[in-house]
């Protein structure tokens, strides 16, 4: 087994294969001291890193070696716990995509100061009720928009969001497989018209909407509904 000595005596381009190759921890470990970053950041994207490694390579001074620990399967909630407050805003992005942020990370996050990073919190599948909620209050609609395509909103998020004035955020609420029937009927009065096919796709609208759907003036929402409508026929 090659020491950081024997290691520093690669060429670079050498060094980063190996790198991304390495299965052997000890040779990983020694890579994460290397002088140039890029081999750094295959370190930090191998599948095989452990976590203490990754800890360390958490605390890098190149954002982009700490942004790929916290895009790494390997990361703990303890290493994205230290990343949340990162100056970086592209790292605390990588954070809150990360299907290991709990949703005490998640929480912190739905404050974050960056858009793009409260938008990958509405995404991520560990975000509960409570965090939705709290983004569903959002000042930017495609955050609301996200908070109601996320599986886990309950119907109380949705009917709240029912009732957005922004038409795409409605039409979000209109496709979630969480929407009642009695926000679907509220919805199926709206005046945007993908709210209305929205409604006449979702599943869960009652055949008495969808028979008052029939009579949309507008052709495609007619049609959908009435497809839609067979289903129970």
């Amino acid at each position: 087994m090659k020491n950081s000595i024997e290691l520093s005596e690669i060429s670079l381009e050498n060094r980063i294969m190996l790198a991304e190759s390495a299965s052997n921890t000890n040779v990983l470990k020694a890579l994460a001291q290397d002088r140039e970053n890029r081999v750094r950041r295959k370190v930090a994207a191998s599948t095989s890193i452990t976590a203490e490694v990754l800890s360390e390579l958490s605390e890098d001074e190149d954002y982009d070696v700490r942004r790929t620990v916290a895009q790494s399967t390997n990361a703990t909630p303890e290493i994205l716990l230290k990343l949340l407050e990162d100056v970086n805003d592209k790292v605390r992005i990588e954070v809150a995509k990360n299907v290991s942020a709990t949703s005490e990370i998640l929480l912190k996050l739905s404050e974050d100061e960056c858009w793009i990073v409260r938008i990958e919190v509405a995404r991520n599948v560990n975000a509960t009720p409570e965090i939705l909620l709290k983004l569903s209050e959002d000042k930017e609609f495609c955050i609301r928009q996200t908070v109601a395509q996320n599986d886990n909103v309950t119907p109380e998020i949705l009917l709240k969001l029912s009732e957005d004035g922004d038409d795409y955020v409605r039409v979000a609420v209109a496709e979630s497989s969480n929407a009642t029937p009695e926000i679907l009927l509220r919805l199926s009065k709206d005046d945007y018209h993908k709210v209305r096919v929205a409604v006449a796709e979702n599943s869960n609208t009652t055949p008495k909407v969808l028979q008052k759907l029939f009579l949309d003036s507008n052709y495609d929402i007619a049609e959908t509904a009435f497809k839609n409508y067979r289903k129970y026929n």
